[in-house]
């Protein structure tokens, strides 16, 4: 009879896979659908822009141009800190975390700079809501959240030339 060592699994190691099955249903996220739903820029349907630069992007949510081309002032709408989109969106756009933004507008309000701070909303209800219902606003949802009825008052801009679902577009979940 060969010597065979017996694989007897710990105490710690029986409960970790015990919970991460319990937990799986929960927890788990489609790897490609993850991947594959863009971040998308919306404005109200009246607001003729239709494409964007990033640096544009940037300069219209950090307050360094308020105004459209139209006269309009410029109404940065965004979800609260922590929201998974609002944190992609600050590290993909303006290179930032939550803390970060904090700081900048602080930073902005100490040297006597007139900035507005985006409109943190609770939902992604919101921010269509109030991008739909103000010529000037700017937001951000994910892509996935725009099958919605109520949408036909706002518009997906492009950024840099692409589309939500081109392969060049960079604003990615």
């Amino acid at each position: 009879m060969k010597n065979h060592k017996s694989v007897v699994p710990t105490f710690a190691a029986v409960a970790t896979l015990v919970m991460a099955a319990a937990l799986s249903p929960l927890v788990s996220v489609d790897p490609v659908q993850a991947a594959a739903d863009p971040i998308v820029v919306i404005v109200n349907r009246a607001n003729p822009v239709d494409n964007l630069s990033m640096a544009e992007l940037r300069k219209l949510f950090l307050s360094d141009h308020g105004h459209w081309d139209t006269g309009r002032a410029v109404a940065p709408v965004m979800l609260g800190a922590g929201a998974p989109e609002r944190v992609l969106f600050l590290k993909v756009v303006f290179g930032m975390n939550d803390a970060d933004l904090e700081r900048y507008f602080l930073q902005a309000d100490f040297n006597g700079k007139s900035v507005t701070r985006p409109k943190e909303v609770g939902s992604v209800r919101e921010v269509r809501r109030m991008v739909g219902n103000s010529p000037g606003a700017i937001g951000f949802v994910r892509f996935s959240d725009l099958h919605d009825p109520s949408d036909s008052v706002i518009k997906v801009v492009r950024i840099d030339g692409a589309a939500p679902t081109d392969a060049a577009y960079r604003i990615h979940m």
